[in-house]
């Protein structure tokens, strides 16, 4: 039944994307260029879960060359709008919880929202280069580079549009990228594993795309002790929590999962409800959560002691399987 009830909304939003793409391909839709800085972005074709954010945090931590970095974003649901420097006093409230996350991962760097980026570009002339995360579809500016983002698991190429899937656009829009990152691989890919993706990105696209794979790993939790608990509450507000809820099934005894919706605005009641949980907690309990929930509660923990006694987040970062020197020759040159 919902299959039926939204086909047809999936064929109106296909033609509105494609006009508009359209428009922009035949420069009735003007595209801004810009000389400085270099403009490289980081997307996907299909909403949520692609992987972008640590590609975005592998590119600042292992940038080659002397260039100034720094980091553009919306700032998805942040109470505020217009063009705002990211800062250690920040919240997820004001800035969003994936620009404090990254402010907090690399604190020498600029990070800012704007929901018009092109305004927000203007207002960063400084950087060498700027990643612009999630702006493959903002094509009133121009981009020296489109990183797409895909999956290994959910290809974008297997896909349907909005909202009958979760494609923002159709999946021929890939021709737009210069390289196809596929995220979250397994640590082992097949001569065919590759092949057959590559094949199914060649069938969306006029010419070949460089295509580079890669996974992430886990780290140690971070909290206020150094000795982890042994049994967890683990809770995740991301777009696909099931590789978190994966790995954190293997640090030890698992009480309790809970799932909240993609950048999830914790409210006082589901605050205070933490705060009673981490009342009764033992020593060796804790909650454990992901990166980007620790920095939405962060402004919190002030108010919530117990809460904050008692609060790890996992650790993530992004590898690449194979190629990475590739990867990085392929960059320099383009």
């Amino acid at each position: 039944m919902k299959q039926t009830i939204t086909f047809l909304p999936s064929l109106l939003f296909g033609l509105i994307t494609w006009v508009r793409n359209k428009l922009f391909d035949w420069g009735i839709l003007p595209s801004r260029t810009f000389e400085k800085p270099r403009i490289v972005v980081v997307g996907n074709l299909a909403v949520g879960g692609t992987g972008k954010s640590p590609l975005v945090a592998y590119l600042v931590k292992n940038w080659r060359g002397g260039d100034s970095l720094g980091i553009l974003s919306r700032g998805y649901g942040r109470k505020t709008k217009g063009y705002i420097e990211v800062n250690g006093q920040s919240s997820a409230e004001e800035v969003g919880d994936e620009p404090l996350a990254y402010k907090s991962l690399f604190p020498e760097i600029p990070v800012a929202v704007c929901e018009k980026r092109k305004v927000g570009v203007e207002k960063m002339p400084d950087v060498d280069v700027l990643l612009l995360d999630d702006a493959f579809q903002h094509r009133s500016l121009k981009s020296s580079l489109n990183l797409v983002c895909s999956t290994f698991e959910k290809p974008f190429y297997q896909d349907t549009l909005l909202p009958h899937g979760r494609l923002r656009e159709s999946a021929k829009g890939i021709e737009r990228a210069d390289a196809v990152i596929v995220t979250r691989c397994p640590s082992i890919l097949t001569k065919e594993q590759k092949s057959n993706f590559a094949q199914g990105v060649l069938r969306n696209s006029k010419v070949e795309k460089p295509i580079f794979y890669t996974s992430v790993r886990y780290a140690k939790p971070v909290g206020p002790r150094e000795h982890l608990p042994s049994k967890w509450a683990l809770f995740a507000g991301i777009a696909d929590p099931k590789p978190f809820f994966t790995y954190a099934s293997s640090l030890g005894q698992i009480q309790e999962e809970v799932i909240y919706g993609d950048h999830h605005r914790f409210t006082e009641v589901e605050l205070l409800e933490l705060e009673q949980q981490a009342k009764t907690m033992a020593g060796d309990e804790g909650f454990l959560t992901t990166h980007k929930d620790f920095v939405r509660l962060q402004s919190h923990l002030s108010q919530l002691p117990n809460l904050g006694n008692h609060l790890y987040y996992l650790p993530m970062e992004m590898y690449f399987i194979d190629q990475e020197e590739q990867f990085w020759d392929w960059l320099g040159k383009n």
